[in-house]
């Protein structure tokens, strides 16, 4: 199975009175991700420093118009406190289904104590849809763009209900 690991550095405001990361920030975290992942930077910020992955999207489809995209839907289990860390955590994410104009995104929240993803903090599991956005409609992948981020595609993840 393909996947990134995306290092996303934790804030001081992510840990709730518990002493653990809060679970709206834990959305944060995984958007965080799915942001570097798989969405460009503008050319000059990466001509700064922006880092370029090659999972991005492209912005517009066929030359045309801009995507963008919008969350349809979210789901997160929690599997154990994730505390404060300096060293971040590490989002490993993967697409569990590429559809004619939705992506499905799977992620394990990890730490760099555990590569092997043996005990992940969280899992977590976006759908997202790709829109035009002089329209707000749906937008098809284009061919190119499907056998790109098939290179990141895996299996679903279980869920506990």
């Amino acid at each position: 199975m393909a996947h990134l690991d995306i290092r996303v550095p934790m804030r001081w405001s992510d840990i709730d009175g518990y002493g653990h990361v809060n679970n709206s920030a834990m959305l944060t975290l995984l958007e965080e991700a799915r942001i570097r992942a798989f969405w460009a930077a503008p050319e000059e910020q990466v001509a700064l420093g922006a880092e370029v992955l090659p999972s991005a999207l492209p912005t517009t489809q066929d030359g045309a118009s801009a995507v963008h995209t919008v969350v349809a839907s979210n789901r997160i289990e929690y599997r154990r406190e994730l505390g404060f860390r300096r060293d971040a955590v590490i989002v490993r994410l993967w697409l569990s289904r590429i559809g004619g104009a939705s992506l499905t995104l799977e992620y394990q929240v990890l730490t760099g104590d555990d590569p092997q993803a043996a005990a992940p903090y969280a899992i977590a599991r976006t759908v997202i849809v790709l829109v035009d956005a002089a329209t707000g409609r749906p937008t098809r992948l284009a061919r190119e763009q499907r056998e790109a981020l098939e290179e990141y595609s895996g299996p679903a993840q279980a869920f506990r209900d």
